[in-house]
């Protein structure tokens, strides 16, 4: 199915939804994939197909030690033929420092990366601050992703082989929420860190609008950071982000009651978690063709207007420096990406 619009109506959303996606079949033998946020809904099925391919490893990566062995007995007991080795580390996205602990963890103790899946978000309209000091979904979504992507992407690169079949790929979960977004903060791209700190006011905020406008965010970062792989590591590394669709998943349960409306419709039009996985191994194997880009329903379709317009190219680079300046601050190892 082409979707190439850089709109999502009502009728485009519901024959989506409807699509039969395609079934992961993609042998994983010998590879190591990591997925962040993998012990319910669609990143737990994501999951559940790495080890029924027979990775070699599956990490799961959670808040939580005892959610994350839950989730790999749950693994096992469906896929008892499965070889993969599954482990299980912890990451907190609510906080830069345990991203860092976690990221220098893996790159010390993993042998190699072939596919990352960052699947871990929010979606929450009640007001929250990090003790790092922006508002909760802005870092889990957009800064804590970025940087635990930047940390991880020379281990990924170390995986590249120009004789294997796959490449080494680099998948960020988005949203076709990000079509949605009035974004109004772009008003302040003028100003030095304006977009950021407009989306960290709460009163400047939009609560309902968080994370459709945090989901656009990704969307920009993942197109300025392809452009930085073609540059400077030749292209080893798939970098794209994905869009799983609505599915029957707990993201929505700190939304307030936006959750109730959006249970609601989910009854009705929702795909299934394993169904909307089938989006994130398409993305993580589809190779060159999906790098840069954004990915949904099992192809590469066109993102937001917002996005592709000459206003959104300028967004882009704008919200890629703002994430630039809050990262290297926390970390001077990034600089090297946004130089």
């Amino acid at each position: 199915m082409s979707t190439q619009t850089g709109k999502m109506g009502a009728g485009r959303f519901f024959k989506e939804q409807r699509t039969k996606l395609v079934y992961p079949d993609h042998p994983l033998n010998g590879l190591t994939v990591l997925i962040t946020g993998a012990n319910t809904g669609v990143g737990l099925e994501a999951a559940r197909h790495v080890a029924r391919l027979n990775a070699a490893n599956l990490i799961i990566a959670v808040r939580s030690t005892t959610k994350g062995e839950a989730a790999k007995e749950d693994i096992r007991k469906s896929c008892p033929q499965s070889t993969t080795n599954i482990s299980i580390y912890t990451v907190d996205y609510c906080s830069f420092a345990s991203v860092k602990a976690f990221a220098e963890k893996i790159t010390k103790e993993i042998p190699k990366l072939d596919i990352v899946i960052l699947n871990a978000g929010l979606s929450a309209s009640e007001w929250r601050v990090t003790a790092d000091g922006w508002e909760e979904v802005l870092q889990v979504n957009v800064l804590s992703t970025t940087y635990l992507a930047l940390l991880l992407l020379p281990k990924i690169r170390e995986s590249y082989n120009k004789a294997a079949d796959l490449m080494p790929a680099l998948v960020v979960v988005t949203s076709d929420t990000h079509y949605f977004t009035s974004f109004k903060q772009r008003k302040a791209i003028s100003e030095d860190l304006g977009i950021l700190t407009a989306m960290n006011d709460r009163k400047t905020s939009d609560n309902f609008d968080k994370y459709p406008a945090s989901k656009l965010l990704e969307v920009y970062i993942i197109r300025q950071l392809a452009k930085w792989v073609d540059q400077n590591m030749q292209g080893e590394v798939v970098v794209n982000c994905v869009n799983p669709g609505l599915c029957h998943s707990e993201l929505n349960r700190e939304t307030g009651i936006k959750y109730y409306a959006l249970e609601f419709m989910k009854r009705f039009i929702a795909r299934t978690s394993e169904v909307g996985s089938r989006n994130y191994l398409w993305a993580a194997t589809a190779g060159r063709a999906a790098h840069g880009q954004y990915v949904g329903s099992c192809e590469v379709q066109k993102p937001a207007i917002l996005v592709t317009s000459e206003e959104g190219q300028r967004l882009a680079v704008k919200v890629y420096q703002e994430v630039g300046q809050v990262l290297t601050k926390a970390d001077g190892s990034l600089s090297q990406y946004f130089e």
